[in-house]
């Protein structure tokens, strides 16, 4: 597993008016929110925005391009190497506006990322088909599938204006750097209200655990769960039972639903006096009554296997403690 910082974006606020005389001389376009953006990006390909009015230059990229001064850095940097990263801006945006910035004032944006890499690829997708019912509270999820209906990327945004807080995607697919299912990466996208940002140097010094996990915790408090296989969904139910969490009766039921499923998929369920709809949402409870129990049953996993969905979720949560 690897864990660290991606898009970066740090704030200055040069005092007097030098700094942004220098700016405006530069080749922009106006942008959002009254906004200028510079034409010319930064050696990483960061670029660089500004809004006079409020004092206040920023320059985006991602953290490791910034400390490599390179654009085809993709990896992911030490959240240590924020205070440095911050000094790496301030050059690249002095270079392109030929004044001095000043010192960085905050982070406006800083995403967590950790990266999961898998054996199999039916591993790393069944993951991340069982982070379907990842929702918080006040909070909606969207996905992203391919033609086959394999999740891609799973999405949390807020409830109203839909702002992406977290994402869960094939990174080694998206990059062309994996077959799918290998490489997978949680992402934690942060963009704090002014009154609650950090120097770098602040931030690199706090727990972010919380913070990378903040769409994640309220799901992992339920008990453990797996994606399995269909015989490994039985054993599952068989040891819930053994140990109190289920009655027998229930794991018997949804041990045949379990077997239902393994034999011919959701047509277990097709009913020729019900409608398509009817059928669908029947075989949709079978499926929900097994993962509120804490098993995803995934059909591309082989029969006997599990992967820990829970536990890896824990494992990169903890990746951001201080």
């Amino acid at each position: 597993m690897r864990s660290g910082v991606d898009t970066v974006s740090y704030a200055y606020r040069p005092e007097g008016h030098s700094a942004f005389d220098a700016l405006l001389m530069r080749p922009h376009n106006v942008g959002g929110g009254g906004s200028l953006v510079l034409a010319e990006r930064g050696p990483d390909g960061g670029r660089v925005m500004a809004w006079p009015g409020y004092q206040l230059i920023a320059y985006e990229s991602r953290l490791g391009a910034v400390l490599a001064g390179a654009q085809s850095n993709h990896a992911l940097a030490p959240v240590a190497a924020l205070a440095a990263g911050g000094e790496a801006a301030r050059e690249a945006v002095g270079e392109i506006i030929r004044a001095d910035p000043g010192p960085a004032s905050e982070v406006r944006r800083f995403d967590l990322a950790s990266e999961i890499f898998f054996e199999q690829s039916a591993e790393g997708l069944a993951f991340l088909s069982s982070l379907r019912g990842i929702c918080p509270p006040r909070a909606r999820t969207t996905h992203e599938v391919d033609a086959a209906g394999a999740v891609m990327t799973a999405y949390i945004r807020t409830a109203k204006r839909g702002v992406v807080l977290s994402r869960v995607y094939d990174k080694g697919r998206e990059a062309g750097t994996h077959p799918p299912g290998i490489r997978i990466r949680i992402e934690s996208q942060n963009r704090p209200p002014r009154a609650r940002r950090m120097r770098p140097e602040v931030l690199a010094a706090q727990d972010l655990s919380t913070t990378f996990g903040r769409t994640m915790s309220h799901y992992l408090k339920a008990d453990t769960l797996v994606a399995a296989g269909s015989d490994a969904a039985v054993m599952e139910l068989i040891a819930k039972a053994h140990r109190g969490h289920l009655s027998v009766a229930k794991a018997e039921r949804l041990a045949g639903s379990t077997l239902f499923l393994k034999a011919a998929g959701r047509a277990a369920y097709h009913d020729p006096d019900k409608s398509e709809k009817e059928n669908n949402r029947k075989s949709a409870r079978r499926l929900k009554a097994l993962r509120d129990e804490g098993i995803s049953l995934e059909h591309e996993l082989p029969p006997t296997a599990t992967v820990p969905t829970s536990q890896l979720l824990r494992d990169a949560i903890d990746a951001f403690t201080a």
